[in-house]
């Protein structure tokens, strides 16, 4: 569970701290744009706060070498210019944690440029001032029998329940449990891994925690970190704290609390409350982050986007989500996001001010097994404007295909990788996925943005192996 919310699903920019886990979830996803929405909003994952990473499920009798290939054309495109591009990304899994000595993972990205450079299309890949690039994300082993360890992991590895996500060469290490407290302990450190730097001289990750469950339903975890970054800007070395309290009451009320120090500052604090009652399909989910220091000029991992947009400045951000669902036919959702920067004067490009709600209706198996359809209206309301939406998604299912076409609005959709920022786009979307077999499968989607002064169009196509 990371740290920080997750942006707003719907074009607002992401917190700064998430950055490598998006950049992560994105190469993952194989999605040259990252900032995309769904107008269908899903029930939250439970809030049970950072646990210890569990060993990939594995079928009854998985093979010991096994892996996936997803190869995609993307192609993008304005009246003016183009952009064409080949991206494969390739997970090789060996070995199984629960019989196994050792086991691992590798996971790494080829991309290739099909025409070059263009400046509409020009992202994060165009770094190396090459068509073709390749990117190793995983490559590690675990040591599944050493006594007294619940883990020790070596090599390229990233580490997301701390205050920061650590992502580096080294060693990661956590203590069997013991005690009634359930008390582990942790440590890891090594080389940073900052992929678009050409050097990984002075860059380090290290750090140490120790967490608990101090009684029933309840986990407690203190965090330090070690980052130091020789970057454009000159050298920065910062050390941070983190401190986490989860709590489940019963099987329908979790809650969590958070809190983050950097250096001498204060950083951050967030909580979250999740209500779910299953009998009745019911959830409600609420949560609160403040800002409390102005961010900027800091190690990578802690302040990524410090190069493109310099200073993130304090805020609250507040957000509420509830769904109910009836007899298996209707289900109903409700949203409310609302940011406020503390001083008027700081808001600007990345620190935005708005309200924004939402309420989606969406309708199961209307009168054709698979057929679904659902609605969304939105409300953002911001200090210079008041803006209605509407969007939409009609979906459809049968045997080994599903086709949903639709259409959302975003005040603000950012793209992570073109470092750029646009208001007011409608999209609309065709996508499509074929199971070939339990081996191959076929995706492909088509989007369309409509700004007002520009129009964007994306195609995908994929095929998935899976061996």
């Amino acid at each position: 569970m990371s740290p920080r919310p997750r942006p707003e699903t719907q074009g607002a920019p992401p917190p700064a701290r998430l950055l490598p886990a998006l950049v992560l979830c994105c190469v993952a996803a194989e999605a040259p744009l990252c900032a995309a929405s769904a107008v269908r909003q899903q029930e939250p994952a439970p809030a049970s706060g950072p646990q210890q990473e569990p060993a990939a499920k594995v079928p009854a009798s998985p093979a010991w070498f096994r892996g996936q290939s997803t190869t995609r054309y993307y192609a993008r495109w304005t009246s003016d210019e183009a952009d064409h591009d080949l991206v494969e990304l390739l997970s090789l899994d060996f070995g199984n944690a629960a019989r196994d000595t050792v086991s691992g993972r590798v996971m790494g990205r080829l991309t290739y440029d099909l025409d070059g450079y263009d400046t509409t299309f020009a992202s994060i890949n165009d770094a190396y001032g090459d068509r073709f690039d390749a990117l190793l994300y995983d490559a590690y082993a675990d040591l599944n029998k050493v006594p007294g360890f619940s883990r020790v992991r070596l090599g390229r590895q990233s580490v997301v329940e701390t205050p920061e996500v650590a992502w580096f060469d080294g060693a990661h290490a956590t203590s069997a449990e013991f005690t009634d407290f359930a008390l582990q302990f942790g440590a890891y450190g090594g080389a940073s891994t900052h992929l678009y730097e050409s050097s990984r001289s002075g860059d380090l990750v290290a750090g140490a925690y120790a967490q608990g469950r101090p009684w029933t339903g309840a986990r407690l975890r203190l965090d330090y970190m070690r980052l130091e970054d020789d970057g454009r800007f000159g050298e920065h070395d910062d050390d941070l704290l983190g401190a986490g309290f989860w709590q489940e009451v019963g099987k329908r009320l979790r809650f969590d609390a958070q809190y983050s120090r950097i250096a001498s500052a204060d950083r951050d604090a967030q909580g979250h409350v999740l209500y779910r009652v299953p009998e009745w399909d019911l959830w409600v989910r609420g949560g609160y982050f403040r800002l409390l220091e102005a961010q900027g000029e800091l190690v990578l991992e802690a302040d990524p986007f410090f190069q493109a947009l310099n200073r993130l400045f304090p805020y609250d951000q507040w957000s509420l989500q509830a769904a109910k669902g009836f007899a298996d036919l209707v289900r109903l959702q409700a949203a409310m996001d609302l940011r406020r920067v503390d001083d008027a004067g700081d808001v600007g490009f990345y620190n935005r001010d708005y309200d924004r709600w939402s309420a989606t209706v969406t309708l199961l198996e209307l009168g054709v097994k698979g057929l679904t359809a659902s609605g969304t209206v939105d409300l953002w309301d911001t200090d210079a404007q008041l803006v209605r939406s509407f969007g939409g998604d009609l979906g459809y299912a049968v045997d080994r295909t599903t086709l949903s076409l639709g259409t959302y609005y975003s005040l603000y959709k950012y793209d992570l990788f073109t470092n750029s920022e646009r208001d007011h786009v409608r999209t609309y979307y065709l996508r499509l996925h074929h199971k070939l077999n339990a081996s191959f499968g076929l995706d492909g989607d088509y989007e369309f943005e409509d700004e007002g002064q520009e129009e964007f169009h994306r195609i995908r196509l994929g095929v998935t192996w899976r061996f």
